[in-house]
């Protein structure tokens, strides 16, 4: 259903759910009544048992006398009717405020039915609008997973991996389908309970105070996608530092980020976006991850990934230096038309 169809629908319901006016039962009672009927009844309560008044004189004294001694011989009787026209009274007047309070309970319930149906257009379009934006997110949350996807095969196998800024989780989810035994760390609060909603593993923190507090040689494989160039200079190099010390021998280390060298990715992306403090040229990546213990560092570009990072995974690149000199110069060349790189190296 469209926006109005939805609007149209919502409408019909809350029309059919309120009365165009108040219940006849109500509308029709008049409360002023039911007050002078009260007041009548009490006075008539007044008048049981009373002596009619009578000039002065001897026989109206006699009289009075003889009443008065009826009167009492007669209590018995007339007790029960004062007691019935008291009861009768406070029913009536207990009536008259209870009809008053409904009508006015319904005159609020009509103001609180109208103030609704005022709502309904602006509720009906965030709700139409939010459907849009969740529909946008998967869009885009599917794009990142095929654009990581190619990575994942890397890290099979491994019995602890960290996803190092894991945002909404999109790669951890692809380790979790692989069976593969990782978790991820933020300090993105938003971004953390979207990830915990897809019953993913995640530690929302800072990456240094994280990795600080991990044991050494620790980690089985990290991965880091447009995290570094977020981060000052002396910052990338200690977070390559911390990710060398946390990793076991042999252990991958895979960090992705924007490529300086694209016209279309960092010429235009990055300076888009004033939070990138400076990007990470491919060779300083390299001979960073190099300087801390890394061997076999290859850079590799993300489209096409899947060719480079497959070079990765075989024996023969980690053993053959002509092989991967080979390769090395076919994915720099291919650096100008790629918005991001991954720098790939294993633990010595």
């Amino acid at each position: 259903m469209d926006e109005q169809e939805i609007l149209s629908s919502m409408k019909t319901y809350v029309d059919s759910q309120r009365p165009a006016t108040l219940p006849a039962e109500v509308s029709n009672v008049d409360v002023s009544n039911i007050g002078r009927l009260s007041a009548e009844v009490w006075t008539s309560r007044d008048a049981v048992g009373q002596l009619n008044p009578r000039n002065s004189g001897l026989l109206n004294r006699l009289v009075q006398v003889a009443k008065k001694m009826l009167q009492r011989s007669l209590s018995w009787y007339t007790r029960p009717l004062q007691v019935f026209h008291f009861n009768v009274a406070r029913s009536l007047e207990e009536q008259g405020v209870a009809i008053t309070a409904i009508e006015r309970a319904l005159r609020q319930l009509e103001d609180r039915v109208s103030k609704i149906q005022n709502e309904i257009p602006p509720m009906v379009q965030l709700a139409c609008q939010n459907d849009v934006l969740q529909e946008s997110l998967r869009a885009t949350e599917l794009a990142i997973q095929e654009q990581l996807s190619p990575y994942v095969e890397l890290f099979r196998g491994r019995s602890s991996v960290v996803d190092l800024g894991c945002g909404r989780g999109e790669f951890l989810t692809l380790l979790k389908e692989r069976e593969i035994n990782a978790y991820g760390v933020d300090s993105d609060h938003t971004a953390c309970e979207m990830a915990r909603g897809k019953c993913l593993r995640i530690v929302e923190d800072d990456l240094f105070e994280h990795l600080q507090q991990l044991p050494d040689r620790s980690l089985d494989g990290v991965f880091s996608a447009r995290v570094i160039e977020y981060l000052p200079r002396h910052m990338q190099l200690e977070l390559i530092s911390l990710c060398s010390k946390k990793l076991k021998p042999g252990g991958l280390i895979v960090i992705e980020t924007t490529n300086p060298e694209s016209t279309t990715g960092f010429g235009r992306t990055a300076y888009l976006d004033p939070t990138h403090l400076r990007a990470v040229p491919p060779e300083m990546l390299k001979s960073a991850l190099e300087s801390n213990s890394f061997q076999d560092v290859t850079i590799c570009v993300l489209a096409p990934v899947e060719g480079c990072l497959a070079a990765t995974q075989s024996e023969g690149f980690r053993s053959d230096p002509e092989r991967c000199a080979r390769i090395l110069p076919d994915a720099s060349n291919s650096l100008v038309g790629s918005q991001a790189y991954a720098a790939v190296g294993r633990r010595r």
